[in-house]
């Protein structure tokens, strides 16, 4: 069997209600590695350092940024952010260098049932209580006597990873936590004051298609998780600017060299751009992400002109495996999730090219040893 049947094999012990059929269609074959990255604790320490500084930025946000979100015309709601991930890149030692803030990461659930289906115990002793417990917290954050939950995403069922939705909704079911899963053009079916897990990438609701979930959220007939706000404070790729020039706090060594490109010297960024790697500021993961050591003058000028971000390059570390008799050498990642400032858990990703595309043999997604 291989290791996606047996992966499949353990899901189902886990979540009988769904179809062998379904998880067969939605699990491809590199969505989870066969092998595992193994690490120094004090790599874990260092990360968790890391987080506590991050987010202790989100309040220098709060203090001067709050007017600038306002122009939004967005609530600042009472809650926060389920399933935030401080993507990682390690160097030189094993220090991390913060890649991006990702307010709606993917991957957090079906990452316990990986662990799982290693039989490890996470390092960081995350548990399937503690995640239901963050949606409890912010059920009671939005001030839910009962708490409701849906997931929602823009065509759902077709999203790479809608096996993750299937499996929050039934851990939900075995907590007694009514979960139903809607395209974002339902939103107003749902029962008033419901809490959304947002996984709809649209941040701060601006595409015509989001106006009736917008009208809704802001007239707090319905309530999001993440929320825009969350995603203003420490997801938009500009706080890693602004970050960098405010004085009140300490700049944390993670934290890279960024340039934003509706500011920045055009000469000088054409200069380093083999040092440097872009992407849009309201993008996630590896969407219009260029190397600039192989970018054409022509798409440089249109990153100028479209709002992007020039940020330092911090090259992947890369670790030797062996794959069907090969040996391959692949390049990774650490997502590491966390509820405010508290580290949750640590997941690799696995790759060969230029970002992570969960298309590599001997890749997709794994778990990381702390020893």
């Amino acid at each position: 069997m291989t290791v996606k049947d047996n992966y499949i094999q353990h899901l189902r012990s886990q979540f009988p209600s769904i179809p062998l059929e379904t998880m067969n269609n939605l699990i491809s074959e590199q969505l989870i590695c066969p092998h595992r990255i193994t690490l120094p604790k004090d790599t874990l320490t260092k990360l968790q350092s890391e987080i506590k500084q991050l987010y202790a930025l989100r309040s220098w946000s709060e203090k001067n940024l709050s007017a600038q979100f306002e122009t939004t015309g967005l609530p600042k709601p009472a809650n926060y952010s389920v399933c935030t991930s401080f993507d990682f890149h390690l160097v030189d030692g094993n220090k991390p260098k913060l890649i991006e803030i990702n307010t709606n990461a993917a991957f957090l659930a079906l990452g316990l049932t990986l662990y799982d289906f290693w039989k490890v115990q996470p390092a960081t002793n995350f548990t399937w209580e503690k995640l239901v417990e963050m949606f409890r917290e912010e059920s009671k954050l939005v001030g839910q006597k009962e708490i409701n939950l849906a997931i929602m995403d823009e065509k759902p069922s077709e999203q790479r990873l809608f096996i993750e939705f299937l499996v929050y909704q039934e851990a939900f079911k075995k907590n007694n936590i009514p979960c139903s899963i809607i395209d974002v053009h339902q939103a107003a079916d749902l029962k008033p004051g419901t809490l959304i897990y947002n996984r709809y990438t649209d941040f701060y609701l601006k595409e015509p298609h989001s106006a009736q979930l917008k009208a809704l959220y802001t007239e707090g007939k319905l309530h999001l998780s993440p929320t825009p706000f969350e995603y203003f404070m420490l997801g938009d790729k500009q706080r890693l600017s602004d970050w960098q020039k405010q004085s009140e706090l300490p700049v944390p060594e993670s934290l890279l060299k960024i340039y934003d490109l509706a500011e920045a010297d055009k000469d000088q960024v054409w200069n380093e751009r083999k040092k440097l790697f872009f992407k849009p500021k309201a993008s996630f993961g590896s969407k219009q992400a260029y190397n600039g050591a192989s970018m054409s003058r022509k798409v440089f000028d249109e990153a100028f002109a479209q709002g992007f971000v020039a940020q330092e390059y911090a090259p992947p570390p890369e670790v030797d495996v062996l794959q069907d008799g090969q040996n391959l050498r692949l390049k990774y990642d650490l997502r590491c999730y966390a509820y405010k400032d508290e580290l949750q858990l640590v997941i690799a990703r696995l790759y060969q090219g230029q970002t992570t595309n969960l298309k590599t043999i001997g890749g997709g997604f794994a778990i990381v040893d702390f020893v």
